[in-house]
């Protein structure tokens, strides 16, 4: 590596580590005494604004409510990221300047590559930020998020920058984008996959996700503290929001594949396993049903809706308590088919007095269903319920973790 490259280098070395004051105090040793402003020293201010913008990004800054009129400057960090393209722009035309004028050393001769490469990666910055604007948009807008969509977003930001920002400089923060990238897009995946029923492709994803994570954390430096005793630095917020989504993700592939999972070990090491994840969903429908006398808790694909015969060995049941088909399967199945288009919206509890029972149905996602069989009358007066389904089935669609992408105390 050429020395004049080294302090670069270390410089995002430090920013992929989430030493936001190091990779500054780098900066401010290296930076020349008080002279006349040259291209070094813009560039040595930008690297330590540049320090700071990381610094808001990786504690999910991007989406932070930011007040705006006539009189202010947008200072959302999106368009502190654009302003910095801008001022390295400038730092290029002062580099021209100074050619025309006196002799370049090596470092200046740098400065322009370094622009170059530095506006690539701000530009996947912001396209990554505009990513995750989708995610709260669609989380905020639609009840059901459309996994494609995020897929094609975050495939194309993966492919538009997999050549940019190359220089050796920026290495270190190549690595810690494509991590991220990955790690998003392996999410969305299995999401779709789950969507989809796919076990063994559900399954491959969220692993790939926790290897992804794993490496990326094997990258931040560890903060040392007074008495010799070494703990872990917090993880940086956006960390903890991929983390938080796997959970929510291998929570859901364990409810949708309960009964596949639960044949591989004893029920009683499948309950310990499932009660360390961040949602036990099963034991939720065990303690719903019990404690409130429900024929049956039942999740449903509408993959077979209109077959003609059905049972618990195969489609459309994903799990049910108590563990069998219920005898009003087909009638659960045609209430699904003649009220879709409500489903969609909201919760719909209906009862059948040609049998006597309640049936309170939802739409998980657009091919999956679930519904509380009571034998006996209920209403939407009983708010319990509808409590209970709406909790249910927003943390099975991972709102509140989308949501929560937008953090207003911030």
């Amino acid at each position: 590596m050429e020395k004049e490259d080294e302090l670069l280098f270390n410089f995002f070395t430090h920013i992929s580590q989430l030493s936001f004051e190091k990779a500054k105090e780098l900066v401010e040793r290296d930076k020349p005494p008080k002279c006349p402003v040259t291209p070094r020293t813009m560039f040595s201010n930008f690297l330590q604004q540049l320090a700071l913008a990381e610094k808001s990004y990786m504690d999910i800054g991007f989406l932070q409510n930011k007040q705006k009129s006539f009189l202010r400057k947008d200072n959302s960090l999106r368009a502190v990221y654009e302003y910095m393209k801008n001022d390295l722009k400038k730092i290029e035309e002062s580099c021209k300047h100074v050619r025309g004028v006196q002799r370049e050393s090596k470092e200046d001769q740098r400065i322009p590559n370094y622009c170059q490469n530095i506006a690539q990666f701000i530009n996947a910055r912001i396209n990554l930020i505009d990513l995750y604007e989708k995610i709260y948009n669609q989380a905020m807008t639609n009840k059901h998020m459309v996994y494609v969509d995020i897929l094609n977003a975050i495939e194309t930001t993966i492919q538009t920058h997999h050549l940019g920002f190359t220089d050796i400089t920026l290495t270190p923060i190549k690595a810690i984008f494509s991590l991220e990238c990955d790690i998003v897009q392996q999410l969305f995946k299995a999401m779709f996959e789950l969507q989809k029923l796919q076990f063994l492709p559900s399954l491959a994803l969220i692993h790939g996700v926790h290897t992804r994570l794993l490496a990326w954390e094997s990258k931040m430096q560890r903060e040392t503290w007074k008495l010799g005793i070494f703990k872990n630095s917090p993880l940086p917020t956006l960390y903890q929001w991929l983390q938080k989504l796997k959970g929510a993700v291998l929570s859901k592939l364990s409810l949708y594949f309960h009964d596949i999972l639960a044949n591989q070990t004893t029920p009683t090491d499948m309950r310990h396993i499932c009660s360390k994840l961040h949602h036990d969903y099963y034991q939720k429908m065990v303690i719903f049903q019990r404690k409130h006398e429900a024929a049956c808790v039942i999740l449903l694909s509408d993959n077979q809706v209109n077959c003609e015969t059905a049972d618990y060995d195969s489609f459309p049941i994903i799990v049910s308590y108590p563990p069998r088909s219920p005898p009003q399967l087909d009638i659960m199945l045609k209430m699904i088919s003649e009220t879709n288009e409500f489903l969609s919206l909201k919760p719909v509890t209906k009862f059948r007095y040609q049998d006597q029972c309640t049936y309170c149905l939802t739409m998980v996602e657009p091919n999956i269903y679930f519904v509380i069989l009571f034998e006996s009358k209920k209403t939407e007066k009983d708010a319990w319920i509808g409590t209970f389904v709406n909790d249910f089935c927003n943390n099975l669609r991972c709102t509140k973790i989308f949501v929560s992408l937008k953090n207003p105390a911030k």
